[in-house]
């Protein structure tokens, strides 16, 4: 009996690691897809996110660019967190309408695609894509 407890334990820390190391798998997919981390851009980001920090919700900004198509991703400590701030914050409210049917959410983190081009439909199903891990 003890061991079967062990295992649950084991299997339910796994799956709370696994989802909230999302980044990890996120960031891997944008950088096959052809797209860079920018570490100096994700601090300028972290500069526009003042009303987080004002809120003191926990946030931290990624940003990956490829020409002239960014994606930006919020990620949060948890699940939870990310769902409760999104219950607090109307910003982060209008960026998802629905959680759980939302192509801009993957475990702890959020997608804010932008693109500049005459085709930025393709260009933002093409970020949601790989976001979501379909590319």
């Amino acid at each position: 009996m003890k061991n079967f407890r062990f295992l649950i334990v084991l299997l339910a820390s796994l799956l709370l690691l696994v989802g909230c190391n999302s980044l990890t798998i996120i960031r891997g997919d944008f950088e096959k897809a052809g797209y860079e981390y920018s570490e100096e851009a994700a601090q300028y980001v972290e500069e526009l996110m003042a009303e987080f920090e004002d809120k003191k919700i926990n946030v931290r900004p990624h940003l990956f660019s490829k020409g002239l198509n960014y994606a930006i991703v919020l990620e949060f400590n948890s699940v939870k967190e990310m769902e409760e701030e999104l219950e607090k914050s109307e910003t982060l409210k209008g960026l998802v309408k629905d959680l759980q049917k939302s192509d801009f959410v993957r475990g702890n983190c959020i997608l804010i695609p932008f693109a500049i081009a005459f085709d930025y439909e393709e260009r933002i199903q093409e970020m949601i894509d790989i976001f979501q891990g379909r590319k």
